[in-house]
């Protein structure tokens, strides 16, 4: 099942309380936003990221204590630094209920202005970061029968960026698209869902990589991380019954 809408978050609190949510790139925008709703209504957070300060920033402004929250810094790709914090997650809460797959990086360029440098660190956060999470807090979703997987891709993931703007990123979310789909089909004998969320213009740091300059109207006109964070905890709070493969967020007052 696919939809276009977004949907509404779910209502009072403490739908997501004693649930333990992985949250890669949580230190800032969306990762953050989502950190902060599900914190918000009991929900324990793992929450990785390759900014350590950004991550201390993050965990001192939200007030979040350590019987509630789990840090880890590194690089989303490091497989062996993966697996060790999320070990360490397992061991100090007894499960992973949701990995949301939202560290990413955005470059400029086309095919004759992306580095060869710049395409491999996109692919690796972007495509590589979401596999090897998943391939990591899987086995224990398996085993427990349960579980949530979602990715955050992107409206590039589903049509090419403007030629010469955006090219690593789009080709990795193409990838991220093709990763949901297939995972998804490979979970459903766990009883474990995976979704993906596409995203359109989010004003977020992303919005420095689009091309020209944005004026305040345009950015008004975007979406916002809240806005995603609605629509995700709408997704994990949805019936087991229910599979929603894909979610599309429209910024639909863009111009």
């Amino acid at each position: 099942m696919s939809t276009q809408t977004t949907p509404q978050a779910p209502a009072g609190p403490g739908v997501f309380r004693d649930r333990v949510a992985l949250i890669t790139g949580a230190d800032r925008g969306i990762g953050r936003a989502l950190a902060s709703r599900l914190g918000a209504q009991g929900c324990r957070l793992v929450l990785h990221s390759h900014d350590a300060e950004g991550l201390t920033k993050t965990v001192a402004d939200e007030g979040w204590v350590d019987g509630q929250v789990l840090t880890a810094v590194h690089d989303v790709a490091d497989s062996a630094a993966v697996e060790a914090a999320v070990a360490e997650a397992v061991a100090r809460f007894g499960k992973i209920d949701y990995l949301l797959n939202v560290a990413g990086v955005a470059h400029p360029g086309g095919v004759l202005t992306t580095s060869r440098e710049i395409w491999d660190r996109t692919l690796a956060t972007n495509l590589t970061g979401y596999f090897v999470t998943a391939r990591t807090v899987l086995p224990y979703m398996k085993e427990a029968g349960d579980g949530f997987v979602v990715n955050m891709s992107s409206i590039w993931g589903r049509r090419t960026a403007p030629p010469g703007a955006m090219l690593a990123y789009s080709v990795s979310k193409w990838g991220v698209e093709g990763l949901t789909r297939a995972l998804a089909e490979e979970a459903r004998p766990w009883g474990v869902r995976v979704s993906g969320i596409v995203l359109d213009k989010v004003d977020t740091s992303f919005r420095e990589n689009m091309p020209g300059e944005l004026t305040q109207e345009q950015r008004d006109r975007m979406l916002t991380a809240a806005d995603v964070a609605d629509s995700t905890c709408a997704l994990l709070g949805s019936s087991r019954r229910a599979h929603v493969s894909t979610v599309e967020l429209d910024a639909w007052q863009w111009v």
